[in-house]
């Protein structure tokens, strides 16, 4: 494999069995003038380790790859990657023509070429196949075919693409497609993974990949420029925390698109930080400060009946706003609520849904709606308040049905 030079953990010679350490890598410090440097950073609560000489990266993983795969019910592709390494002519042409993407680029990420099954299309295809590593083990295997159909390989390990790029590193860059961390690759930013299913964020691959992601000080989320890419970020800086993410803003669709326009290089630097959650600033309510400049106050909303008297002039609403009440238990809050809601249900042609989990059985909560709507006793008959007549009842369905929600 030629992107990682993936080394043995038992070439790591100390006694530490816990937390981070840096220590002189075994795979280079031979080579080396300054043979005290100590370039290799060592997790071994995560048993991952990685080399930041730039002439060597070496990587060193403690567990088996393999053996975790097994325990994890997941299916190894057939690790026979390497026979498939010799990619056509036109397949390099195109990919160059279409994408700016250079040969010396597929060869760095092991992209290969092979016919295979694509259920979209019903029949086996030539496809381009993205090679997911992890370690030096090909733990899934994805599958586009020229027309832009995908698939994978059957039950393989869901984890971020290039996942071996970031490990070790301060900072990631996070993007949406294989192809967009082959374009920042042809800008020389190398810490870059993606998602592995486009703009669909799901556990799995979250889960499998934490362990080398979850000391990463800061993420660029460069998803592409579009609805679905802005509703993916937003997830993504949601899962990850949005102190330490910022949203990278593309001129086209996505890095790729930039890189074509020959414009990556600067709208890789177009970051915006994200916000914390709740807060706003003034452009984001501008023309609604504006709208109380021109027209003042919004209008607020009280019964007309005469029975409410002067209420009004100490207590409205105000449309798309929590009014919360407080009292003395039993002193009549739900009474007075409902019987001002349905008078503004009347007054303003309103619709109204009601929860009271306290008012049980439900159809008797429905009678304290019925006498309030009709000025009448529900169950019996006197001088004073007559009964409802099952008429009425029958008239308030049809009033419940065009007034509540």
């Amino acid at each position: 494999m030629e992107n990682f030079n993936i080394q043995n953990w038992d070439l790591i010679v100390t006694n530490k069995v816990s937390g981070t350490a840096k220590l002189k890598c075994p795979a280079c410090t031979d080579t080396r003038k300054n043979k005290s440097d100590k370039s290799l950073y060592v997790n071994f609560h995560d048993g991952v380790g990685k080399c930041f000489n730039n002439g060597c990266n070496a990587l060193f993983f403690k567990d088996s790859i393999e053996k975790g795969i097994v325990k994890q019910n997941y299916t190894l592709p057939e690790q026979t990657w390497r026979n498939y390494t010799s990619l056509s002519d036109n397949l390099v042409k195109f990919i160059e023509e279409s994408r700016s993407i250079k040969q010396y680029t597929l060869n760095h990420f092991g992209i290969t070429e092979e016919k295979y099954y694509q259920p979209a299309l019903g029949k086996e295809v030539n496809n381009i196949v993205f090679n997911y590593f992890e370690s030096d083990t090909l733990v899934n295997k994805k599958y586009r075919s020229g027309n832009k159909k995908f698939t994978q390989s059957k039950n393989g390990k869901p984890i971020f693409y290039n996942i071996n790029s970031v490990i070790g590193e301060d900072e990631a860059y996070i993007v949406e497609g294989e192809f967009d961390v082959l374009a920042l690759y042809e800008i020389g930013i190398k810490n870059v993974i993606s998602i592995p299913n486009g703009a669909n964020d799901n556990d799995n691959y979250w889960i499998n990949s934490e362990k080398y992601i979850k000391d990463i000080k800061r993420f660029y989320i460069a998803t592409d420029n579009d609805d679905s890419g802005n509703d993916v970020a937003e997830k993504i800086a949601q899962r990850l925390g949005r102190y330490r993410c910022e949203r990278i803003n593309f001129t086209g669709k996505d890095a790729n698109d930039d890189l074509k326009a020959g414009i990556l290089e600067q709208t890789i630097n177009n970051k915006t930080k994200y916000p914390v959650s709740g807060t706003f600033k003034v452009s984001d309510v501008l023309d609604n400060i504006f709208d109380l400049y021109d027209n003042g106050l919004p209008e607020t909303i009280s019964p007309k009946h005469h029975c409410f008297g002067n209420l009004k002039d100490v207590f409205s609403v105000m449309r798309g706003h929590l009014v919360v009440g407080t009292g003395i238990p039993s002193h009549g809050k739900s009474n007075f609520t409902e019987w001002y809601v349905l008078n503004l249900i009347r007054d303003y042609k309103m619709k109204a849904s009601f929860f009271s989990p306290e008012h049980h059985p439900f159809e008797l909560h429905h009678t304290t709606f019925i006498e309030k709507t009709f000025g009448k006793n529900f169950f019996y008959d006197n001088k004073d308040c007559p009964r409802i007549s099952k008429e009425e009842i029958l008239r308030y369905q049809e009033w419940q049905k065009k007034n509540y929600i």
